[in-house]
C-alpha cells in the first residue's frame, strides 16, 4: 500500500486533521504524521473539530520526525510553512496552512475545512 506523511510543526491540530480525513477517505492509499518536533499531546479543540466533521482519530500521541523512516513514503505533504521548509524526500508538497493551535474554534474550523478540501483534490490527482 502506497503510504504519504502530513507534516506540521509539532503533529497536534493541522497533520492530525489531514491524516484523519485522508485515512477516512482514501482507498488505496495510507496517511501518517508527524512533527518537526513533537508535543506531549493532540490539542483537544482540533479532536474536537475533527469528530464534529465527522471523521475519526486513531492518533494517540504527536510523532517527532525523528520517529519516522521517511524513505518509507511515496509520497510528503507539509502543512505548514513556519519549520517544514526543509524535508529531505524526492516528492515534498507545500500547503502552508495556517495554525490554528490557541486560537478560536471558529478558526480550527476554517483550517479544518480547507485541509479537506486540499485533501480532496489530492486524493483525485494520486488515487485512480
Amino acid at each position: 500500500m502506497k503510504k504519504v506523511l502530513f507534516v506540521c510543526v509539532q503533529n497536534t491540530c493541522r497533520s492530525v486533521m489531514a491524516e484523519s480525513i485522508f485515512n477516512s477517505l482514501a482507498k488505496e492509499w495510507k496517511a501518517e504524521s508527524a512533527g518537526v518536533e513533537k508535543a506531549d499531546r493532540l490539542d483537544d479543540t482540533a479532536i474536537e473539530v475533527i469528530w464534529k466533521f465527522g471523521y475519526s482519530v486513531d492518533k494517540e500521541r504527536p510523532r517527532g520526525l525523528d520517529e519516522v523512516n521517511i524513505e518509507e513514503y511515496d509520497f510528503v505533504v507539509t502543512v505548514c510553512s513556519e519549520s517544514c521548509a526543509a524535508i529531505p524526500h524526492k516528492n515534498v508538497e507545500r500547503w502552508n496552512i495556517e495554525d490554528p493551535k490557541g486560537k478560536d474554534i471558529v478558526i480550527y474550523e476554517r483550517v479544518f475545512s480547507e485541509i479537506e478540501k486540499r485533501v480532496k483534490e489530492l486524493l483525485d490527482r494520486i488515487e485512480d
